[in-house]
């Protein structure tokens, strides 16, 4: 439901035409919800009765592949959420697909347009923490949200759990890391849920530009998504649920300079506090994936790259791919898609 209100505030640029879904009752609510004129619940007869120049993908990743590739039939700009797809196979066929018809296919990877995280990669590039070493994540998604939903589609993924949050560590670490070609991982089992094997992990990814070690949680009761940059000279703290950016940089443990530090950081988190709320209650804040629909119906609109490239798509579906068969292959484990 983010991607509506998103595209309800381009209304000067985008006219919300169609709506398709399965489900018929679902479909039909959304579509009164947002006052959008036609419900469907097949893509084929949307394809054939509307005028469409942009198709937005929200379905579970098993199908982007054949959605994608109808909408681009049917000359179709197309914008989908992450994974592009749960294959690079799949991906090359999009991307074909793409080039042939010269449309725009543009993956949401909504973590790399967060303000924290635009802010970071620009002061990286001015040196601000020095030579960039390396990076650390941790993710935690409470257990209501994911880990303990029995029949949902996100076990049905390969990797299982991973293969929806995969993802977001692979294009964050990407980011950085330049061309990442070697995973390792370790699970371990707090829950015992018996549909899912694990639910705590621990991924080390290693890329041309140094290694981003990341904690993937299923078994907590709290969200968190915290990145460290860090540096030779300072570390970036980036978290994104608060919105907060910290640099921090201690070059001796005296009084003085720890007194310093801590004012400094207070002083950084009192300022982005600040213009967080500003922002919001002038409704000019803008999180991810509002900020990357804009930018890809602006780079279909002037004709130029979208936000995320379709290569840079495939690119977190490869590294996804590495880190699924690792830990396949280090637990024994099968994956079954349906």
């Amino acid at each position: 439901m983010r991607h509506i209100p998103a595209f309800k505030q381009l209304r000067k640029n985008v006219d919300l035409c169609a709506v398709c879904d399965l489900n018929e009752e679902l479909v039909k609510q959304t579509a009164s919800q947002f006052d959008i004129p036609h419900a469907y619940t097949n893509t084929a007869t949307m394809l054939a009765e509307e005028d469409l120049s942009l198709v937005d993908i929200c379905v579970p990743p098993q199908i982007h592949a054949p959605l994608a590739i109808e909408a681009m039939d049917s000359e179709c700009h197309v914008l989908m959420e992450k994974p592009m797809a749960l294959t690079t196979s799949d991906c090359d066929q999009m991307i074909a697909a793409s080039h042939k018809q010269d449309l725009t296919l543009c993956t949401i990877h909504n973590d790399l347009f967060h303000p924290p995280f635009i802010k970071a990669r620009k002061l990286i590039a001015a040196g601000a923490i020095g030579e960039f070493r390396g990076m650390r994540i941790f993710l935690s998604t409470p257990r209501n949200d994911m880990i303990d939903l029995k029949d949902h589609w996100y076990h049905r993924l390969p990797g299982g759990v991973i293969g929806e949050t995969g993802p977001h560590i692979a294009y964050m670490s990407a980011a950085f890391l330049g061309a990442i070609n070697h995973v390792d991982i370790s699970a371990k089992n707090f829950l015992g849920h018996p549909w899912a094997p694990f639910d705590e992990f621990r991924i080390e990814l290693e890329g041309d530009k140094g290694f981003s070690s990341v904690a993937l949680s299923y078994a907590n009761d709290y969200w968190a998504a915290d990145v460290d940059l860090i540096g030779s000279k300072a570390t970036l703290h980036l978290d994104l649920q608060k919105m907060l950016l910290i640099r921090q940089g201690i070059s001796n443990l005296g009084y003085a300079s720890v007194g310093r530090s801590s004012v400094e950081i207070l002083a950084q988190m009192a300022k982005d506090l600040i213009s967080n709320t500003t922002k919001g209650l002038a409704g000019s804040f803008k999180l991810g994936t509002t900020t990357v629909i804009k930018k890809c119906v602006d780079s279909i609109l002037h004709d130029t790259p979208p936000p995320v490239t379709a290569e840079e798509g495939r690119e977190a579906v490869r590294i996804v791919e590495m880190i699924v068969q690792q830990y396949n292959d280090k637990y024994g484990l099968t994956t079954h898609q349906k």
